[in-house]
């Protein structure tokens, strides 16, 4: 897709991660893709995955990549798990591929979205979007953690532009390499996508999909992926913390995709479970979530460590009130839109849900606190921000 502008920047964007079911890291590259094509200050932009370079039309929002392509990814994160030495052919492979089409095509940039960038002759911007691979190395396999942990310095030292998404991160990947310019390291903080807004959700629209996900009226509601970063293990002792009656009346709702170590809170899942008092949705489709969100009494996201944090912003744009952690970058994306707890205390988890559970005037607070806030964030900010980064390949 390409803009009036003949002149202008003819961007590569790394598409690795718009294969198959989006989550996190592909939102965020699917946001990317759809503001440069509008951008008018840029020519032409190429989606690379594979060591190909392809149009982004098919990548652009409300198309998905079919279900062989889904297999396919999961089946090379299983070998890249099996056999670590896959993850490091096949980023080399990619990227010599990869280099014999720059070459030919007279491109201006090369943009990895997704921490670690393959070497490629042009001048390179990446987005490094948490740190956590050093801070938590436990709850990340092993052949990743090694992994991250050889390239992203590889990747600081050659990148024209490196892009965090808070300032928090910016600071603390600075302190982590500190041989990185900080002239070339900029925030570009995410956006909340339109949909998620206060009005009111379309009462039918809201019980069908209710139904559909098979979940109760009111609930607490996490969503993200299940992993211990994300410390499900302490969601669920909180809400076990929870009076009985709080437990019954607003029940624990999971949604998003099982993560690495799932076992590390499974039995914990299955008390809740047998007690009737957990409901799991899995994936919930993007349309879906806004929904979702609004007919939550409160989203609980406890994470032990943060680079942004979407999900609670999201929630919080909705009017729906927030607990989430005070550790990361929460506490510099949520502002005053928020309850926030010690994530590794459940008791404390459980206090802030108690109180905002039992408190209608701090629900009224959070929910007009929170679209205010989520006003700030917008993708389009977002887009131009990651245009100025890119003048320092220039």
């Amino acid at each position: 897709m390409a803009s009036e502008n003949k002149n202008g920047l003819r961007v590569l964007l790394g598409g690795e991660r718009l294969r198959g079911r989006l989550v996190s890291i592909g939102y965020y590259t699917q946001e990317i893709l759809s503001g440069l094509c509008r951008a008018p200050e840029v020519a032409e932009v190429g989606v690379c995955i594979g060591g190909r370079i392809l149009p982004p039309e098919k990548f652009l929002r409300g198309q998905r990549s079919d279900r062989s392509t889904a297999r396919r990814d999961r089946l090379r994160r299983l070998l890249a798990t099996a056999a670590p030495f896959v993850r490091a052919w096949e980023h080399r492979w990619r990227g010599a591929r990869l280099s014999r089409r720059v070459r030919e095509g007279g491109w201006s940039l090369y943009h990895e979205p997704n921490f670690i960038a393959p070497r490629v002759p042009v001048p390179t911007v990446v987005t490094v979007h948490d740190v956590s691979f050093v801070k938590y190395p436990e709850f990340m396999p092993a052949d990743r953690q090694a992994w991250l942990q050889r390239e992203i310095p590889r990747t600081l030292a050659r990148a024209r532009a490196v892009l965090t998404p808070t300032e928090h991160i910016r600071s603390e990947l600075l302190r982590l390499w500190p041989a990185t310019d900080p002239a070339r390291v900029r925030v570009t903080y995410e956006g909340v996508d339109a949909r998620f807004d206060a009005s009111p959700p379309d009462p039918a629209r809201a019980a069908e999909m209710l139904s559909r996900y098979r979940l109760p009226p009111r609930f607490v509601l996490y969503m993200g992926t299940l992993e211990p970063r994300k410390n499900i293990q302490g969601l669920v002792q909180a809400f076990g913390l929870l009076k009985p009656a709080l437990q019954k009346d607003f029940p624990l709702v999971l949604g998003g995709m099982p993560g690495w170590r799932k076992e590390h809170f499974a039995a914990s899942l299955e008390a809740l479970r047998n007690r009737g008092v957990l409901f799991e949705a899995g994936y919930v489709v993007h349309e879906d979530v806004p929904l979702l969100m609004k007919a939550a009494a409160v989203f609980c996201f406890p994470s032990l460590d943060e680079g942004f944090g979407l999900p609670p912003l999201e929630a919080a744009a909705c009017g729906t009130p927030v607990v989430c952690s005070d550790r990361g970058a929460l506490p510099e994306v949520m502002g005053d839109a928020a309850v926030y707890v010690d994530p590794g205390a459940p008791e404390n988890i459980a206090a802030g849900l108690t109180r905002v559970l039992e408190d209608s005037s701090l629900q009224r607070r959070l929910a007009a606190a929170g679209p205010r806030r989520a006003a700030f964030f917008t993708w389009e900010r977002c887009v131009a921000q990651t245009l100025d980064a890119y003048r320092l390949c220039g």
